[in-house]
Protein backbone atom coordinates (compact mmCIF):
# COMPACT_ATOMS: atom_id res chain seq x y z
CA UNK A 1 0.00 0.00 0.00
CA UNK A 2 3.02 2.91 0.89
CA UNK A 3 4.59 2.01 -2.48
CA UNK A 4 1.66 2.33 -4.54
CA UNK A 5 0.88 5.73 -2.44
CA UNK A 6 5.25 6.47 -3.05
CA UNK A 7 4.77 5.45 -6.56
CA UNK A 8 1.97 7.81 -7.28
CA UNK A 9 3.53 10.73 -6.09
CA UNK A 10 6.37 10.06 -7.53
CA UNK A 11 4.27 9.86 -10.97
CA UNK A 12 2.91 13.09 -10.18
CA UNK A 13 5.74 15.27 -9.49
CA UNK A 14 7.20 13.55 -12.48
CA UNK A 15 4.40 14.71 -15.23
CA UNK A 16 5.05 18.76 -14.62
CA UNK A 17 9.11 18.05 -15.02
CA UNK A 18 8.38 15.45 -18.09
CA UNK A 19 6.30 18.90 -19.57
CA UNK A 20 9.23 21.14 -19.09
CA UNK A 21 11.77 18.62 -20.14
CA UNK A 22 9.42 18.46 -23.56
CA UNK A 23 9.47 22.26 -23.89
CA UNK A 24 13.29 22.11 -23.66
CA UNK A 25 14.69 21.52 -27.25
CA UNK A 26 11.95 23.37 -28.91
CA UNK A 27 12.91 26.74 -26.99
CA UNK A 28 16.10 26.39 -28.41
CA UNK A 29 16.34 28.66 -31.80
CA UNK A 30 19.11 27.95 -34.41
CA UNK A 31 18.17 31.50 -35.39
CA UNK A 32 19.54 32.97 -32.65
CA UNK A 33 23.42 31.39 -33.39
CA UNK A 34 23.23 33.02 -36.31
CA UNK A 35 22.01 36.27 -35.40
CA UNK A 36 25.08 36.28 -32.74
CA UNK A 37 27.66 36.17 -35.87
CA UNK A 38 30.49 38.60 -35.63
CA UNK A 39 31.96 40.15 -38.58
CA UNK A 40 33.66 43.76 -39.35
CA UNK A 41 33.10 43.18 -43.08
CA UNK A 42 36.50 44.18 -43.75
CA UNK A 43 39.16 42.19 -45.54
CA UNK A 44 42.55 40.82 -44.08
CA UNK A 45 44.73 43.45 -44.83
CA UNK A 46 45.76 45.82 -42.41
CA UNK A 47 44.80 49.10 -41.82
CA UNK A 48 47.78 50.96 -40.74
CA UNK A 49 47.24 53.37 -37.65
CA UNK A 50 45.86 56.25 -39.76
CA UNK A 51 42.18 57.01 -38.91
CA UNK A 52 39.42 55.20 -37.35
CA UNK A 53 36.91 53.45 -39.34
CA UNK A 54 32.99 54.33 -38.31
CA UNK A 55 30.20 51.90 -40.06
CA UNK A 56 26.61 51.03 -39.74
CA UNK A 57 25.06 48.15 -41.27
CA UNK A 58 22.97 45.08 -40.28
CA UNK A 59 22.84 41.74 -40.43
CA UNK A 60 20.14 39.33 -42.22
CA UNK A 61 19.53 35.91 -41.32
CA UNK A 62 17.27 32.96 -44.03
CA UNK A 63 14.47 33.39 -40.98
CA UNK A 64 13.72 31.82 -37.51
CA UNK A 65 11.40 28.97 -36.07
CA UNK A 66 8.16 29.82 -35.63
CA UNK A 67 7.40 31.26 -32.36
CA UNK A 68 5.90 28.80 -29.52
CA UNK A 69 2.75 29.81 -27.70
CA UNK A 70 3.55 31.29 -24.15
CA UNK A 71 7.16 31.73 -25.25
CA UNK A 72 7.44 34.27 -27.63
CA UNK A 73 10.84 35.46 -26.08
CA UNK A 74 13.03 32.64 -27.67
CA UNK A 75 12.31 33.18 -31.38
CA UNK A 76 15.43 35.29 -32.70
CA UNK A 77 15.23 38.03 -34.83
CA UNK A 78 15.91 37.53 -38.49
CA UNK A 79 17.59 41.43 -38.92
CA UNK A 80 19.17 43.29 -36.58
CA UNK A 81 21.02 46.94 -37.39
CA UNK A 82 24.78 47.44 -36.26
CA UNK A 83 27.20 49.95 -35.74
CA UNK A 84 31.22 49.07 -36.46
CA UNK A 85 34.40 51.09 -35.47
CA UNK A 86 37.51 49.59 -36.46
CA UNK A 87 41.40 51.00 -36.38
CA UNK A 88 44.78 49.62 -37.19
CA UNK A 89 48.16 49.99 -35.69
CA UNK A 90 51.60 50.83 -36.77
CA UNK A 91 52.10 46.69 -36.37
CA UNK A 92 50.39 44.45 -38.46
CA UNK A 93 47.58 44.14 -35.81
CA UNK A 94 43.83 46.07 -36.39
CA UNK A 95 41.05 45.73 -34.11
CA UNK A 96 37.38 46.23 -33.73
CA UNK A 97 34.14 46.27 -32.16
CA UNK A 98 30.67 45.51 -33.20
CA UNK A 99 27.52 47.06 -31.07
CA UNK A 100 23.35 46.58 -31.63
CA UNK A 101 20.35 46.90 -29.43
CA UNK A 102 17.73 44.28 -29.35
CA UNK A 103 13.87 43.61 -28.73
CA UNK A 104 13.29 47.47 -27.99
CA UNK A 105 16.49 47.95 -26.47
CA UNK A 106 15.98 45.51 -23.37
CA UNK A 107 18.79 43.50 -24.99
CA UNK A 108 22.23 44.15 -26.20
CA UNK A 109 24.77 42.67 -28.83
CA UNK A 110 28.44 43.33 -28.24
CA UNK A 111 32.00 42.18 -29.54
CA UNK A 112 34.86 42.28 -30.43
CA UNK A 113 38.03 41.58 -32.79
CA UNK A 114 42.03 41.43 -32.94
CA UNK A 115 43.12 40.50 -36.46
CA UNK A 116 46.98 39.64 -37.18
CA UNK A 117 48.08 40.32 -40.57
CA UNK A 118 50.74 37.27 -41.46
CA UNK A 119 51.81 38.54 -44.90
CA UNK A 120 51.08 41.68 -47.70
CA UNK A 121 52.45 42.52 -50.20
CA UNK A 122 52.19 45.17 -53.59
CA UNK A 123 49.65 43.05 -55.72
CA UNK A 124 49.73 40.23 -53.72
CA UNK A 125 47.05 39.17 -51.71
CA UNK A 126 46.76 39.12 -47.65
CA UNK A 127 46.67 36.36 -45.36
CA UNK A 128 46.06 36.52 -42.10
CA UNK A 129 44.42 35.12 -38.47
CA UNK A 130 41.61 36.60 -36.93
CA UNK A 131 39.98 36.07 -33.66
CA UNK A 132 36.45 37.51 -32.18
CA UNK A 133 34.05 37.47 -29.52
CA UNK A 134 30.29 38.06 -29.78
CA UNK A 135 28.10 38.43 -26.38
CA UNK A 136 23.80 39.12 -26.42
CA UNK A 137 22.44 39.56 -23.21
CA UNK A 138 19.50 41.33 -21.32
CA UNK A 139 16.71 39.39 -23.18
CA UNK A 140 13.89 37.41 -21.11
CA UNK A 141 14.79 33.74 -21.10
CA UNK A 142 17.84 33.98 -22.37
CA UNK A 143 20.67 35.31 -20.15
CA UNK A 144 23.59 34.89 -22.37
CA UNK A 145 24.56 33.93 -25.65
CA UNK A 146 28.85 33.85 -26.44
CA UNK A 147 30.15 32.97 -29.47
CA UNK A 148 34.26 32.49 -30.26
CA UNK A 149 35.74 32.48 -33.47
CA UNK A 150 39.12 32.03 -34.68
CA UNK A 151 40.14 32.23 -38.38
CA UNK A 152 42.16 32.04 -41.23
CA UNK A 153 41.48 34.23 -44.25
CA UNK A 154 42.77 35.39 -47.49
CA UNK A 155 41.77 39.56 -49.61
CA UNK A 156 43.26 40.40 -52.64
CA UNK A 157 42.81 44.19 -53.91
CA UNK A 158 41.59 44.38 -57.52
CA UNK A 159 40.85 47.59 -60.47
CA UNK A 160 42.10 49.85 -57.48
CA UNK A 161 38.57 50.24 -55.84
CA UNK A 162 37.32 47.18 -54.76
CA UNK A 163 38.81 43.95 -52.46
CA UNK A 164 37.68 40.55 -52.01
CA UNK A 165 37.78 38.38 -48.82
CA UNK A 166 37.88 34.96 -48.32
CA UNK A 167 37.93 32.81 -44.84
CA UNK A 168 37.86 29.85 -43.33
CA UNK A 169 37.35 28.77 -39.61
CA UNK A 170 35.81 27.43 -36.21
CA UNK A 171 33.47 28.82 -33.91
CA UNK A 172 32.00 27.76 -30.71
CA UNK A 173 28.87 28.94 -29.20
CA UNK A 174 27.47 28.71 -25.44
CA UNK A 175 24.01 29.39 -24.73
CA UNK A 176 22.79 29.96 -21.33
CA UNK A 177 18.84 29.31 -21.04
CA UNK A 178 16.32 30.50 -18.29
CA UNK A 179 12.81 30.63 -19.80
CA UNK A 180 10.30 33.00 -17.96
CA UNK A 181 6.87 32.04 -17.44
CA UNK A 182 4.86 34.42 -19.62
CA UNK A 183 1.52 33.13 -17.62
CA UNK A 184 3.00 34.44 -14.32
CA UNK A 185 2.08 37.69 -13.28
CA UNK A 186 5.10 38.61 -11.32
CA UNK A 187 8.71 37.04 -14.40
CA UNK A 188 8.83 33.86 -12.38
CA UNK A 189 11.44 31.48 -14.08
CA UNK A 190 9.68 28.68 -15.98
CA UNK A 191 11.53 26.26 -13.86
CA UNK A 192 14.50 24.94 -15.69
CA UNK A 193 17.80 26.13 -17.08
CA UNK A 194 19.93 24.85 -19.51
CA UNK A 195 23.12 25.72 -20.81
CA UNK A 196 24.16 24.40 -24.55
CA UNK A 197 27.28 24.53 -26.26
CA UNK A 198 28.01 24.02 -29.73
CA UNK A 199 31.04 24.06 -31.69
CA UNK A 200 30.66 24.28 -35.62
CA UNK A 201 32.76 25.00 -38.89
CA UNK A 202 32.44 28.66 -40.82
CA UNK A 203 33.61 30.42 -43.93
CA UNK A 204 32.95 33.41 -45.50
CA UNK A 205 32.97 35.85 -48.60
CA UNK A 206 33.60 39.52 -48.62
CA UNK A 207 33.20 42.33 -51.12
CA UNK A 208 34.37 45.73 -50.24
CA UNK A 209 33.69 48.73 -52.79
CA UNK A 210 35.75 51.86 -51.75
CA UNK A 211 32.94 54.30 -53.27
CA UNK A 212 35.23 57.72 -52.26
CA UNK A 213 38.83 56.50 -51.80
CA UNK A 214 39.97 55.93 -48.91
CA UNK A 215 37.01 57.84 -46.91
CA UNK A 216 33.80 56.25 -47.93
CA UNK A 217 33.18 52.01 -48.60
CA UNK A 218 30.50 49.69 -48.75
CA UNK A 219 30.83 46.09 -47.80
CA UNK A 220 28.56 42.86 -47.77
CA UNK A 221 29.68 40.01 -46.47
CA UNK A 222 28.25 36.38 -46.96
CA UNK A 223 28.95 33.68 -43.84
CA UNK A 224 28.18 30.18 -44.20
CA UNK A 225 27.50 27.74 -41.29
CA UNK A 226 27.50 23.99 -41.18
CA UNK A 227 25.61 22.39 -42.57
CA UNK A 228 24.31 25.11 -45.33
CA UNK A 229 23.68 27.95 -43.33
CA UNK A 230 23.85 31.39 -44.30
CA UNK A 231 23.74 35.09 -43.53
CA UNK A 232 23.98 38.57 -44.88
CA UNK A 233 25.96 41.29 -43.08
CA UNK A 234 26.04 44.78 -44.99
CA UNK A 235 28.16 47.64 -43.92
CA UNK A 236 28.79 51.51 -45.19
CA UNK A 237 31.87 53.18 -43.26
CA UNK A 238 33.79 56.42 -43.21
CA UNK A 239 36.99 57.20 -41.97
CA UNK A 240 37.22 59.66 -39.12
Amino acid sequence: MIRKILTGALALVALPLAAAALDRPAYYDEGWLKINQYSPVEGFESHGSYGWHLGVGAIQTAGAQDKAENLPSRTAPTQVPRLFLTHGTPWPLDFGVSFARLDEGKGRQLGGHLQWTLFEGFQKPALAIRVSRMQTDGLSGLELLQTDSAMLGLSYGFLRYFNFAFGIGQQRHRLDIRPVDENNAFGLSAGWREQIEKTESVWTLCLKTHLFTPFASLGIERVYTHPRQALTIVKLSYML
